[in-house]
């Protein structure tokens, strides 16, 4: 178990720093208790220590990043007992570099089953693949919401 973040957008330092800040909050880490927040991560920098992530309390934000893959293949619930902006507990947004051909192009979350709480914004992600093939009403919880993808 580890302790999520609550900043958003805003990073401190620069983007080795931000990288070497979420490698030490998240390595060995399966259940975040509050917010998984990966924002200003190169493409250079290795993820995989993210891959034994299987719950996230809070929500998920992934935003202006500009690796290829996002290794969270074992996240299988995002709880949602806090929401980006209010209403989102999965939010994806500016996952590109317009200057080079560094982008997400993959999510990997395989075995997320369940969104307990909260919607699923994904927007402006110029490379991002198979988002709109996934049955994202199928894995929230709640049956208001629309997913903007």
């Amino acid at each position: 178990v580890c302790a999520g973040t609550l900043n958003g957008l805003s990073v401190t330092g620069d983007a080795q720093h931000q990288y070497q800040t979420l490698h030490k909050m998240y390595n060995n880490c399966e259940i975040v208790m509050g917010n998984l927040e990966i924002v200003l991560i190169d493409h250079t920098q290795d993820l995989s220590f993210l891959q034994t992530i299987r719950e996230v309390t809070g929500y998920i934000l992934i935003a202006m990043n500009v690796f290829a893959a996002l290794p969270l293949q074992n996240l299988r619930v995002i709880r949602g007992t806090q929401f980006y902006e209010e209403r989102f507990a999965l939010f994806v947004l500016l996952n590109y570099n317009p200057n080079t051909t560094h982008a997400l192009r993959q999510l990997g979350l395989n075995q997320l089953t369940e969104i307990l709480a909260g919607g699923v914004y994904i927007e402006k992600n110029a490379q991002l693949c198979h988002v709109d093939t996934v049955e994202w009403r199928d894995i929230m919880r709640d049956t208001r919401l629309e997913p903007l993808v």
